[in-house]
């Protein structure tokens, strides 16, 4: 018995057949093998395909942000628009401020984006309260409805279940509207694999509640390289912890397989971004080659996780923006070289045939879409700079990038096949692989949701709890003293006092308001001197679009990244003192830790939170060092980059107990 789908239109255009109900998604009143949910999704794919014009197929193939009319990014915001109704152009780039050669188109007005460029694929940036988030999906969804061939839209996102302190534009701008767990670092810290798949099924929830079917993440990539600014949106630097969280993370987002349930993971950065020179990001033109010292190192530090993820079905792979070097130590079977004496064609690996077709398909068994990552045709464009844009586009796509990130303007795609440069066949390649995961994520037979349900499900109170939990677990107790647990009822005098660089006063309210929230009979006084014990919460910061500079090495020492380190000290030298580190990297302690009577690990957390963690509740600091804390600046420098810390002799800080703060090191009450 064939049990009937629950279908959703807005137009109320359906069809009959065989006694059962379809969408009429074309509008003339016929019963297409695309709109026929008995089918195989690869089935309805082939059908489709034959029925879109090139523009379409080329409109499919990028993804580009895109927000509502009256969002904060719109230049003439407007709250009586609901969707967006103008083009936006920039002269340079949003996060980095680099001037662009021409203005770029960053964002379609929604009928633009689906009636003229024909994207189905949409970046959300937007921090929408649960109603009108949905309400949002949904209308964008409606103007899909009444396009041609009613394709639906394939809503994505950054991360949003992260807690932040305080909010940044391209780091953290969605937080306090879903479920807020620790960072990854903090997850890593939990080391628990079945935490992490509950994670992913209850996520999930939270995001089709909303109409968001995909997500960029996680990433995959194991952090070798402790100065590199994006260290804190890893698992760490455990080969085994970040690969058993990847298959657990794709099981948890995706189940089996995609479905109507499902969010569709698009796991980064390919082959592995950990490997970085001083710590410099490919954001940058000074950081753009992935140079391995050690022989074979990735094949055994950085793809495993990648290949659990392939394993679990992940339905898209991001690759990052880093080229290969010849100046490499061996890293490739031979049957993978690019000739008798070259390893490695030297471009990023989304142009990069040995890497995405060869290793990842053929060797991995990857059988998704290749997802780039933003500005690979007009910003980072390694390895291939001497091509034109439609050169670089066709380049990209026939070894198997299928769409292109970050991106609302398809032009230079359209011209790569209008000028011959691109065949008809690879778009047909790419945009099959694309209707696919639509189809298998139940688009096509009811792209709407529930406004009333998002309402009950994003940020729901049973997840929260979860949330909530694993932030206080997370914290690691690196040393302890008589002043932990804490005891929040006891009357005392306590110097708070917060220092480090990102939004530091704003983050200071709001640690001291949790004191007051929190411990009532603590008194808050204005000096160390008056304290019975001093809490300081040290918190560097290294920031991608501000310390990564051509020739200038970047550094994980706190006094470099916004910490009053000889504050810190005088502090611990006059009163006892917890002190507590917020892990974004593995910073260098060798001046804050000695002096200190406890030491304490966080990786995003709030102060509430930090506090009844300290007091013990569930059970109060779970988490272990998902990283190997450096020696010194010296024992980094001389590492190589492509071998984690916890990998390393020799390699740890020893505390002034003789306790060495390698990976997976902490204690408990």
């Amino acid at each position: 018995m064939t049990n009937q789908p629950a279908l959703g239109s807005r137009l109320n255009r359906f069809v009959e057949a065989d006694g059962l109900k379809f969408r009429d998604l074309d509008g003339d009143g016929q019963l297409a093998p695309y709109e026929d949910w008995r089918l195989p999704a690869d089935e309805r794919a082939d059908d489709l395909v034959t029925r879109m014009k090139p523009e379409e197929k080329i409109g499919m193939m990028v993804i580009g942000s895109h927000y509502p009319g009256y969002s904060e990014f719109i230049p003439h915001a407007d709250p009586n628009n609901l969707l967006n109704p103008e083009d936006v152009w920039r002269d340079h780039n949003p996060i980095t401020s680099q001037e662009y050669p021409e203005p770029i188109l960053v964002t379609s007005s929604t009928d633009n984006a689906i009636n003229v460029r024909h994207q189905r694929y949409l970046i959300v940036r937007d921090n929408l309260e649960p109603r009108d988030l949905a309400v949002w999906t949904n209308a964008v969804q409606e103007v899909a409805e009444k396009s041609r061939l009613g394709i639906p839209v394939v809503f994505a996102s950054n991360p949003r279940n992260h807690f932040a302190l305080v909010a940044e534009f391209g780091v953290s701008e969605s937080t306090g509207v879903f479920s807020e767990w620790p960072g990854e670092l903090g997850l890593a810290a939990l080391d628990d694999a079945q935490l992490i798949e509950t994670y992913g099924k209850e996520i999930a929830k939270e995001w089709r509640a909303g109409g968001i079917h995909k997500i960029y993440g996680y990433m995959a990539d194991v952090a070798s390289e402790p100065r590199w600014s994006r260290f804190n949106g890893t698992f760490g630097e455990d080969v085994d912890l970040v690969t058993r969280y990847m298959a657990a993370l794709t099981r948890g987002m995706q189940g089996s397989s995609l479905s109507e349930a499902s969010v569709a993971t698009t796991v980064k950065h390919f082959p592995g971004g950990g490997v970085r020179l001083d710590g410099h990001d490919p954001h940058f033109e000074w950081g753009q080659t992935n140079e391995y010292p050690t022989e074979g190192a990735l094949y055994k530090y950085h793809l495993p996780p990648f290949q659990a993820a392939v394993d679990e079905g992940c339905a898209s792979i991001m690759p990052y923006y880093a080229k290969p070097v010849n100046s490499s130590a061996e890293q490739l079977p031979e049957e993978l070289w690019e000739g008798p004496t070259t390893q490695f064609e030297e471009v990023a690996f989304a142009y990069n045939n040995t890497f995405i077709e060869k290793m990842l398909r053929q060797n991995m068994g990857f059988d998704g879409y290749i997802n780039s990552d933003s500005g690979i045709i007009d910003a980072m464009m390694w390895g291939v700079e001497d091509l034109t844009k439609p050169e670089r586009f066709a380049k990209a796509v026939e070894v198997g990038t299928d769409i292109v990130s970050d991106m609302s303007d398809p032009t230079e795609l359209q011209k790569a096949f209008d000028e011959g440069i691109l065949e008809e066949k690879f778009l047909d390649r790419a945009v099959k692989r694309l209707l696919i995961e639509m189809f298998q994520l139940g688009l096509f037979d009811n792209p709407y949701v529930d406004e009333d349900i998002a309402e009950q499900i994003i940020g729901n109170d049973t997840v929260n709890a979860l949330a909530q939990t694993a932030q206080r677990q997370s914290v690691t107790l690196l040393r302890n003293a008589d002043l932990l647990p804490l005891d929040l009822e006891a009357a005392k005098k306590v110097y708070v006092y917060t220092t480090g660089r990102t939004k530091i006063d704003e983050v200071d309210r709001k640690f001291k308001a949790a004191f007051a929230d929190t411990t009532p009979n603590y008194q808050l006084v204005e000096s160390p001197e008056e304290a019975d014990f001093a809490v300081v919460w040290a918190r560097p910061d290294i920031a991608l679009f501000e310390d990564d500079r051509p020739g200038v090495s970047l550094s994980i020492e706190p006094r470099n990244n916004g910490v009053d380190v000889d504050r810190v000290i005088e502090i611990e030298k006059t009163v006892p003192t917890i002190l507590v580190v917020n892990f974004t990297n593995p910073w260098l302690l060798t001046e804050l830790e000695p002096e200190a009577a406890a030491v304490v690990g966080t990786y995003e957390i709030s102060p509430a939170n930090l506090l009844k963690s300290l007091a013990g509740e569930d059970g109060g600091p779970k988490g272990k060092l998902p990283m190997s804390v450096p020696a010194s600046a010296e024992t980094v420098a001389e590492s190589p980059r492509d071998v984690p810390g916890k990998y390393l002799e020799n390699y740890a800080y020893v505390d002034r107990e003789g306790v060495a703060y390698e990976a997976g090191f902490g204690l408990s009450f």
